[in-house]
């Protein structure tokens, strides 16, 4: 009777502990994998949280971060393809800061080649302006006479047009009478005064003076 007893119940104990064992072990891979979803729900969540931190640091910047540090770190985030709304909106609103920022760097740039080609423009006919300036400031006639003799070799001829700006504005510009170097330089030898600028000038293949414009 004990021995029959005996051969009834283990394989019941077997099937109890095998149905257990394959239990346990469903759960415990769904554990796994309930852990491993959180796990990355957590690090996408971190990753969100930091690309908002960083895409508002870079616009409540005011002019510290260098254009190009932006740049990296916008690209940074938007290579992590979060596809989160707000992270979205606010990528938008850096490259439009970024946009406007490269316009403004742009204008300075043209300002700045702006001056910087009328500062050469200026240095370069130092030695035109001088001309003027001494035959203004000589002591008497024979002495401005002799600089205006001086002065006639930068020139073609002694009817090089002389012309000289009174106004500009909305791109029409508007002349003094024409006259010629000879009479201009007579001119500024009779005031004895030189106060014009020169604005351009126009040179032939020797280097010759053939037009001077001045303003006024």
């Amino acid at each position: 009777m004990k021995s029959y007893y005996v051969k009834k119940i283990i394989p019941k104990l077997f099937l109890i502990l095998l149905i257990g064992g394959v239990a346990f072990s469903s759960g415990g891979c769904k554990s796994k994998k309930k852990l491993a979803q959180e796990a990355a729900a957590k690090e996408y969540a971190e990753k969100v949280a930091k690309a908002k931190a960083e895409l508002q640091a870079i616009l409540d910047d005011n002019g510290t971060m260098p254009l190009a540090e932006m740049e990296r770190r916008l690209n940074d985030i938007k290579s992590q393809n979060l596809n989160d709304p707000e992270v979205d909106g606010l990528i938008m609103k850096v490259e439009a800061k970024i946009a406007l920022e490269k316009e403004q760097l742009e204008k300075l740039k043209a300002q700045e080649m702006a001056r910087k080609k009328a500062e050469e423009e200026r240095t370069r006919y130092d030695y035109i302006n001088d001309y003027f300036s001494q035959i203004a400031r000589a002591g008497d006639v024979a002495s401005a006479n002799a600089k205006i003799s001086e002065a006639m070799k930068l020139y073609a001829n002694k009817d090089v047009p002389v012309l000289i700006i009174i106004s500009q504005a909305d791109g029409v510009v508007d002349y003094d009478k024409p006259t010629t170097i000879e009479n201009y330089l007579n001119f500024v030898k009779d005031q004895k005064s030189y106060k014009n600028k020169i604005h351009n000038v126009k040179f032939d293949e020797y280097g010759q003076i053939t037009e001077l414009e001045l303003i006024k």
